[in-house]
């Protein structure tokens, strides 16, 4: 790697990171707040919404990703453009192909390691995020008890809590009745404790302090009271509903997956092949998108004048932006039902993208190489010689240019 490739490389690498870095962080804290009021509204433990949003990483990665690159590339040209360090570099002989030469590497990196986050690692995650959903809802991930209710958690267990400390599962004025099948009763109360369940969701774990526990027998009379400071009590539950195995949905399937799945014979023309080849096409296109964000970002980053229009670059975020709707919300969804053919309503997609990012790369080029042209014309033209004049000696002499 030559020492332009390098300098490069490093005035793409610091706009890339905080473009990426400020668009993934954005995109998190968003989705960070509504899984909050999600999780307190389901009453499960708020502990659980960093294991959602860690799960979500991939998915936010991989939409910051391209917008990143995009972003990086088209700041760095930018900035060489403005310092007129590109037109150094055209005037040394280094055309914009070979310019653009280490940024097509880096981003056919970047495009390798998107393939394995899209391919294989995103698949996982997205099943277990809904997953850990499904729990909180289901109430897998503690049981859910309203404040200030009689709840019959079970058929013989009814329980109320005066409140509960969502963040650390703690309440007060703690009140349970546990029946027998001949009658008998058993009431405990607690000024507070702990709620907790069992890893397999089996049972519901109080440990209670400060309390009394009160026998009744099947005639409804107290046999026996006795006061406690602690107390641990666990309370068989009803079995919980169970998330499904991973691979009900296309996208939760890894790329080797859905290839297999795909080239079933026994699964051809079926509701759920048809969704499988649409993911399969939208795994291979993600990627490739990165090769030709350097034109569009080359494109929209070169500027002919000193002080380049701020438009341009919200002209390419644009355009990005709408060639992912238009992949996410049409080309997959139109091939996912059988309506069009993937090749038509994703690849055409594509080729649509390449065609519209290689011409705004081609004007904005010519644009620049006319107005480096202009501007040694204007410097041609203040050098010419004035007319001669006669100096003191006799002699003929060139004036400067009046």
């Amino acid at each position: 790697m030559g020492l332009l490739d390098r300098y490069i490389l490093r005035s793409v690498a610091t706009p890339l990171a905080l473009a990426l870095a400020v668009a993934a962080m954005l995109l998190m804290i968003e989705q960070m707040l509504r899984l909050f009021d999600f999780v307190l509204t389901e009453q499960g433990p708020v502990d659980v919404v960093w294991r959602m949003l860690a799960n979500l990483v991939p998915h936010y990665l991989s939409l910051a990703l391209p917008l990143g690159a995009f972003l990086g590339v088209m700041l760095a040209f930018r900035n060489l453009s403005m310092s007129s360090e590109l037109d150094a570099m055209n005037s040394s002989g280094a055309s914009f192909g070979r310019l653009m030469r280490p940024v097509f590497a880096l981003l056919l990196v970047l495009a390798f390691a998107d393939f394995l986050l899209v391919g294989y690692v995103k698949p996982y995650a997205r099943y277990e995020y809904d997953k850990i959903r499904f729990d909180v809802t289901s109430g897998a991930l503690g049981i859910k008890i309203p404040q200030g209710q009689f709840i019959d958690i079970t058929d013989k267990a009814t329980i109320r809590l005066g409140s509960v400390d969502a963040a650390t599962r703690q309440a007060q004025n703690i009140f349970l009745e546990l029946r027998e099948d001949d009658g008998r009763r058993t009431i405990i109360t607690a000024l507070s404790g702990g709620i907790s369940t069992t890893p397999d969701i089996s049972s519901l774990l109080l440990r209670m302090a400060k309390g009394r526990q009160l026998f009744i027998d099947a005639k409804g009379e107290r046999t026996q009271s006795l006061d406690f400071e602690s107390f641990d009590l666990e309370v068989a539950l009803p079995a919980v509903a169970r998330f499904r195995p991973r691979g009900g949905e296309a996208r939760e399937a890894t790329f080797s997956e859905i290839v297999r799945f795909v080239n079933d014979p026994k699964e051809r023309g079926t509701e759920l092949w048809h969704r499988y080849r649409g993911q399969l096409h939208w795994t291979i296109l993600h990627p490739l998108t990165f090769l030709v964000l350097p034109i569009l970002a080359v494109a929209m980053g070169v500027s002919g004048r000193r002080k380049p229009s701020n438009l341009k670059p919200v002209i390419g975020v644009a355009i990005l932006i709408v060639y992912h709707e238009m992949l996410e919300e049409w080309g997959l969804v139109t091939a996912s039902l059988g309506q069009l053919s993937p090749y038509l309503s994703m690849w055409g997609l594509l080729a649509l993208f390449i065609g519209v990012s290689v011409w705004l790369y081609r004007g904005s080029i010519d644009r620049a190489r006319t107005a480096k042209v202009m501007a040694r014309g204007d410097e041609d033209t203040l050098r010419l010689p004035g007319p001669p004049r006669l100096a003191a000696d006799g002699a003929l002499r060139r004036g400067a240019a009046q």
